[in-house]
Formats: C-alpha cells, sequence, structure tokens
C-alpha cells in the first residue's frame, strides 16, 4: 500500500483533495440548512446571512480544492506562485466572511432598537433605520477595499491612485456630486428630524403622503393612491416641508362655504355648527374655559364680503390628517344637503353686462 501510494502520488493526492473539497462542501450545505432551519422554528430573523455564508464557504472550498488539485499539473518552479494565490483566495474569503457577519451584526442590532423603540414618546426609528444603511454600506466598502489588497493589478491601481490623488479626488467629487448630496441630506434629515417614519408630510406645494423609508440616496413616501413616490433626499431638503405629526397628531381642517347676500346669515351659522358637531371624527378642542362659558365646539366666523357671497369660515378638529380630510369633505356634502332643506342659497357667480351700442341707440332715441 505504501508503495502504491509513493509511486501515485500525484493520483493520491487528487483524490484526497477532491473529497476533502466534497466532504467540506456536503458538511457546509447540509451543516448551515440545519441551522437555518431551527432558526426559523425559533422565529429568528436575518437568515438570509446564513444562506449567503453558505454560499461563499461552498464556494470557497471549490475554490481552494482546484487550487491544491493544480499543483499535480505544474513544475515545482510554479508552485510558489500557485501558494501566493492559494493565500490571496483564502485571505479574499475571510475577507468575506468577517464582512458578512459584521453587516448582519450591525443590520440585526439596528433593527432590534427600531423595534423597541417603536413608540412615539421614544426615540424614533428614523435614525436608527439610516444608520442601519449606512453603516452595513461603509462595512461592505471596507471589506471591498480589504480584498481588492490581495489582488496585485487592484493593488497597482490603487496606488497610482493615491500618486495622482488630487486629480483623482476632484474627479470623483465631481461625478459623484448628486451621490454625496443624496448621502449628506439623509444625514440632516436622520439627525435634524423635519420629519420621522411613519409622519404624514407635504413636500412643497405637491405630493402628499406618509413616509415609509429613508435610504442613502432617497426617501419614500407613500402617497393617499398607495403609490411609492421616491424623492431624492438633496431635493427634499431644498423644499418647504409641512409635517401634520410633527409635535401631535391633531388637525385643524377649514370649511369654507358662500351663501347669497339674501340667506339668513345666523342660520346659516347654525346649520353649519350643527353638522359637524354631529360628525363622528369631530374633536372637541375647546379649553376648559372655553367650555365653562358655552363656547361652541365648532367656531364659524364670517370671512369676507364677496362679489356674490356672503364667505364663511369653519374651523373643524380632528385627532389626525386622515380623520380630517374625510370630515371635511362629508361635511361640504353634508352641509349642501342641509342648506337646500332649510332654504339657504349658494348662490352662483354673478356679472352684469353692458352693452354700449344699445344704451347709445336708446339715448338718440
Amino acid at each position: 500500500m505504501q508503495e502504491f501510494i509513493i509511486q501515485n502520488k500525484a493520483l493520491v493526492w487528487v483524490v484526497s483533495v477532491l473529497f476533502l473539497t466534497v466532504l467540506m462542501w456536503l458538511a457546509t450545505h447540509f451543516g448551515f440548512g440545519y441551522l437555518r432551519k431551527r432558526l426559523e422554528q425559533k422565529g429568528k430573523k436575518n437568515l438570509r446571512i446564513i444562506k449567503t455564508l453558505r454560499r461563499v464557504l461552498k464556494a470557497f472550498f471549490i475554490t481552494v480544492g482546484m487550487v491544491l488539485v493544480s499543483y499535480v499539473f505544474f513544475e515545482k518552479q510554479a508552485h510558489q506562485l500557485i501558494t501566493e494565490n492559494l493565500v490571496r483566495i483564502i485571505w479574499i474569503a475571510l475577507v468575506a466572511v468577517v464582512t458578512i457577519v459584521s453587516a448582519a451584526i450591525a443590520q440585526t442590532f439596528f433593527e432590534n432598537k427600531i423595534e423597541t423603540t417603536s413608540r412615539r414618546d421614544q426615540q424614533d426609528t428614523t435614525t436608527y433605520k439610516y444608520l442601519n444603511y449606512l453603516s452595513v454600506f461603509f462595512i461592505y466598502l471596507f471589506g471591498i477595499g480589504l480584498m481588492a489588497i490581495a489582488i496585485p493589478p487592484l493593488k497597482n491601481l490603487a496606488a497610482s491612485a493615491l500618486a495622482g490623488a488630487g486629480v483623482f479626488a476632484l474627479i470623483i467629487g465631481v461625478a459623484a456630486q448628486e451621490a454625496f448630496s443624496n448621502l449628506i441630506g439623509g444625514l440632516f434629515i436622520a439627525f435634524f428630524k423635519p420629519f420621522r417614519i411613519g409622519d404624514v408630510i407635504r413636500i412643497g406645494d405637491g405630493t402628499v403622503g406618509r413616509v415609509e423609508d429613508l435610504t442613502l440616496r432617497h426617501t419614500v413616501i407613500n402617497n393617499f393612491q398607495n403609490k411609492r413616490v421616491i424623492i431624492p433626499n438633496a431635493i427634499i431638503n431644498k423644499e418647504n416641508i409641512t409635517n401634520y405629526y410633527l409635535g401631535e397628531y391633531k388637525i385643524c381642517e377649514w370649511v369654507e362655504v358662500g351663501i347669497s347676500y339674501d340667506s339668513d346669515i345666523d342660520k346659516a351659522i347654525a346649520l353649519i355648527q350643527e353638522e359637524a358637531e354631529k360628525h363622528p371624527h369631530l374633536l372637541d378642542n375647546r379649553t376648559p374655559k372655553e367650555k365653562e362659558d358655552s363656547k361652541p365646539k365648532v367656531d364659524v366666523q364670517v370671512v369676507g364680503l364677496g362679489d356674490s357671497s356672503v364667505n364663511l369660515k369653519a374651523w373643524v378638529w380632528a385627532a389626525s390628517f386622515q380623520t380630517g380630510f374625510k370630515m371635511r369633505n362629508d361635511l361640504f356634502k353634508a352641509i349642501k344637503q342641509r342648506f337646500d332643506a332649510e332654504g339657504i342659497e349658494i348662490p352662483f357667480p354673478h356679472r352684469v353686462l353692458v352693452y354700449k351700442n344699445q344704451l347709445a341707440t336708446v339715448g338718440q332715441s
């Protein structure tokens, strides 16, 4: 047996390497598969890290096996080069595993923070969500940099880039100006908090919706048509932002309606107050002193005398933006129906037309 091994060193080496490679591949495949199933049964999250590590290690063992087998097909002079490449492969695999695990740890940490700080009276989730993206991004960026060190062409490229760092930095700065603007914009949003995840906001005079996500590049807003609006962070920082949830949820809606000059103003005001007070979403925002003085729940005032109408405005309070929006629309319908029933006219615009030619003719006659 010993003599056979000595005479067939190459064959024994190849068979041994293939056997160990297949053994390690199978151990990784079924071992990580079993681990993932156990974690799923316990309700653990971030199981994708197990799947990613399994793929990396399986590819690593196959690559190492191929390199070890290659010793047989080259002369001893080339063995040093093969050994150097093997060391590079081991380094890249080691860095990849550490990077993936580090990113998973950081992601799990911030996700746990988000879960435990979901209440509005505690630290909000916006900062943690942005830091989650930021930390994972820099961990992978650092890991890719370490892996690039092991590859001679990339290492030489990095050395050349450092030699011309000024020009290189200028080129990168100009090319990635927008990306950096969005990154910095996201940092400003995460730390200065003009809005938070879950807030209902209006961007400028346009988009209205609930903030769903804040990434390194953009903010995701779900408008009330269930469409996702993607807005770069740099653009949001330049716009006026109306936050309906900043400080408190309750909101005052204006219900404006015009009545004819012939209609009874006091009766119209009373009808508006009655319809508003009947609505289930109306919020009583009166102070204790105002309640004691029997001030009405809904304040209605004459705010203008128009060309064709007396303009009335009602201030109605609701618990949130959504309920206030629905209440305002309901009140427009209810007030119109009540005015029709009670004989309060909502007038059309009136215009007086003067025909000069006809007036001239009448004057001459």
